[in-house]
């Protein structure tokens, strides 16, 4: 059997790789192909989430696999998708051991190492995939049955009382938040809200999705923003200044005694005004880069590449309703 020998059986090499002229069940690295793969791996390897790499290569309009193999004189009727590069896409190169020189193939998927010139080290691949094991349901820097994430945050939707966290019953491997408010005052206060922690973080994740989509904020929306704040401020910088310079004379022509107090108070009202208004672009831009910066650390969240712990303070209440719905209630300027 080849693919026992490490012979290459696919049809089509992988993106980075193309099959050798002399030998086509051989994988040689591709010149050009193999340069954008190192780099995602390059990237991967110094902390750079799968979404921030797939807005890297779009943003540096590097061709994605279909379109290169197309440029190559690839014909048939293949998918195009909507011709970006996708999380799906960079997270299958960086999940595809190939790229480390072994081969797995066939039904039984055979591995047979050092068959072709790897394109990342064994030691950065492993690390890799590490890493995203750790973010499959990444809750917190800590064990999530260690540390309460949400301690105060979850609230009874019946009585409004704040809901206690639990453990499963025999120290099971789980968490349920519970309203005892029925238990201390009686069915009449509260019917006794109960509901799995893990509901709760798959309702926090899907109505996270559903505000950043919301609220998104793209690069160039951001950087045309600042790039408008900033022409913003030096006119107004400009025209405060030049109400300065004027107050300035004013204040002199009014020591000796040629102009009047309402004068001079004139020309000091223009020049403050002037100057709040300058100001307040200021504040403007200061909180609009809050609020981007906000949103970056809300999409990375979203995409599980930082733990949910670094926005608990976006979240203003999670409500368990009689109805098992659970609403959430961000805690976030506009």
């Amino acid at each position: 059997m080849k693919a026992q020998h490490g012979t290459f059986i696919g049809p089509r090499a992988p993106f980075g790789y193309r099959k050798s002229e002399s030998n086509h069940e051989k994988l040689i690295p591709d010149p050009k192909a193999a340069i954008i793969v190192r780099k995602i791996f390059e990237l991967a390897a110094n902390g750079t989430g799968v979404t921030a790499i797939v807005r890297y290569l779009n943003e540096k309009d590097i061709p994605t696999p279909i379109q290169y193999a197309r440029s190559n004189g690839l014909a048939g009727n293949y998918d195009d998708g909507n011709r970006d590069w996708n999380s799906r896409s960079v997270k299958y190169i960086l999940t595809n051991r190939t790229y480390t020189g072994m081969l797995v193939q066939g039904k039984e998927k055979r591995a047979v190492a050092a068959t072709h010139e790897p394109l990342v080290d064994t030691d950065t691949f492993d690390a890799i995939q590490r890493s995203f094991q750790a973010k499959a349901f990444n809750l917190t820097t800590n064990s999530q049955s260690t540390e309460n994430v949400l301690k105060g945050k979850v609230v009874c939707g019946c009585c409004g009382g704040k809901m206690q966290r639990k453990r499963g019953t025999n120290h099971a491997d789980w968490y349920f938040f519970t309203c005892i408010t029925k238990n201390r005052s009686g069915a009449g206060k509260c019917i006794g809200m109960y509901v799995r922690e893990e509901d709760v973080f798959r309702a926090i994740y899907h109505q996270l999705k559903l505000y950043v989509n919301e609220h998104f904020i793209s690069d160039l929306q951001y950087k045309q923003e600042i790039r408008s704040l900033d022409n913003n401020i030096a006119q107004s910088d400009q025209q405060y200044q030049e109400a300065f310079r004027n107050a300035v004379q004013h204040s002199e022509r009014f020591i000796y005694g040629e102009i009047g107090k309402e004068d001079f108070r004139a020309v000091q009202v223009v020049a403050n005004e002037k100057k709040a208004i300058r100001d307040g672009i200021i504040t403007s831009k200061a909180a609009y880069e809050k609020q981007y910066q906000v949103f970056r650390k809300l999409l990375k969240v979203s995409y599980k590449e930082i733990a949910l712990s670094e926005i608990v303070d976006c979240i203003g209440e999670i409500i368990i309703c009689p109805n098992k719905n659970i609403a959430i209630k961000w805690a976030i300027a506009p």
